[in-house]
């Protein structure tokens, strides 16, 4: 009987843990790696975060690109209903839907977030917490006169 017991709740407590350790790592804020080139910018997932938040990796043409700034995370608003997201406190992670369309959050609790408005695609904003200075890499990204 425990045997079972304990065969039934292992994807449950398997789940929470890989949740719980996404949550611990997130604090760091180094939870995805943005390449940026003269055609599309790469946003990749680390380790954990990739499960966690549903993707792989985004490509997004640079031509996409209206608008890029370097918020801190603590300023922005929640990002709506959760569409293939994970969402917990200190953790935010996948994609969601609210009143101005479709975005992709991955953030853990505070710090710079390097946050894109995309004027086409089936994104309206993507807003990732990268390891490498997200402030430089939204002046990078606005120096090649793609985004305001």
């Amino acid at each position: 009987m425990a045997a079972d017991l304990l065969t039934a709740l292992f994807p449950l407590v398997a789940l929470l843990a890989l949740i719980l350790y996404g949550v611990l790592h997130a604090r760091s804020g180094d939870l995805a790696d943005v390449v940026v080139s003269e055609k599309e910018i790469l946003v990749r997932p680390r380790g954990v975060f990739k499960v966690l938040s549903f993707r792989w990796s985004i490509r997004v043409p640079a031509d996409a690109i209206a608008w890029t700034s370097a918020p801190d995370v603590g300023d922005l608003d929640p990002p709506g209903m959760r569409f293939g997201a994970t969402l917990f406190p200190g953790l935010t992670a996948g994609t969601f839907f609210g009143p101005d369309g479709a975005s992709y959050w991955l953030t853990g609790r505070s710090g710079p977030a390097l946050r894109l408005e995309l004027s086409e695609g089936p994104l309206d904003r993507i807003v990732v917490q990268a390891g490498n200075d997200p402030g430089s890499l939204a002046a990078r990204i606005r120096n090649m006169g793609r985004a305001a």
